[in-house]
């Protein structure tokens, strides 16, 4: 199966597990054939114990063969800071951390606040709730929830547990960046050629 098949595979069964999971029925389905789009997501879907993280992941070992080698898995959501997304995916994380040796998580976040939030997780440098609070605005507001709070801290104690083997954060969108960005840029360039900068 190829990455783009599997990315795919893999998008389609976090939303349709969180939506099977955590939404109840409002209508009894329609009478008559279900139709091959139907019996097709059937056959591929797999239930889960729960979206919540914590406990047994046995229910997740579908998506390890769905995975397979692959260095890289995206996980996307329907609406961003709906609770059942947020939760399964940080349910996904700590198995993929755990039983899949993953040690990345990027979030659609500014570059300068993944690395504040990567100097949390990797060092405890910093509170959380306060970065959160100060990092997560305008365009990035949904990220300030107690869903991803919950996960960073997880990825803190993973890390206290294992310092040989950090998980990390990283802040992949460069639509904004905090003065953090900029000072290393220009602290670099400012060693790198003394005579092209100016103060």
């Amino acid at each position: 199966m190829n990455r783009q098949r599997t990315g795919s595979v893999l998008t389609l069964f976090i939303i349709l597990a969180a939506l099977t999971t955590g939404i109840p029925a409002t209508a009894a389905p329609p009478a008559g054939p279900a139709g091959p789009v139907v019996e097709a997501l059937d056959r591929a879907a797999h239930p889960l114990r729960t979206v919540e993280p914590g406990g047994d992941t046995g229910d997740l070992r579908p998506l390890d063969r769905m995975i397979g080698d692959a260095r890289v898995v995206g996980l996307g959501e329907a609406t961003h800071s709906s609770h059942e997304f947020l939760a399964l995916k940080d349910r996904v994380l700590r198995h993929l951390v755990v039983e899949k040796g993953f040690r990345t998580f990027a979030v659609e976040a500014p570059w300068s606040t993944g690395l504040r939030l990567d100097d949390y997780v990797l060092h405890g440098k910093g509170d959380p709730r306060r970065i959160m609070r100060e990092e997560f605005q305008r365009d990035y507001l949904w990220w300030n929830n107690t869903d991803y709070l919950r996960l960073l801290e997880w990825m803190r104690a993973y890390n206290v547990r294992h310092p040989g083997d950090p998980v990390r954060f990283m802040g992949d969108d460069i639509a904004w960046s905090g003065p953090e960005s900029y000072d290393a840029v220009e602290a670099y360039a400012a060693g790198a050629h003394p005579a092209g900068t100016t103060t």
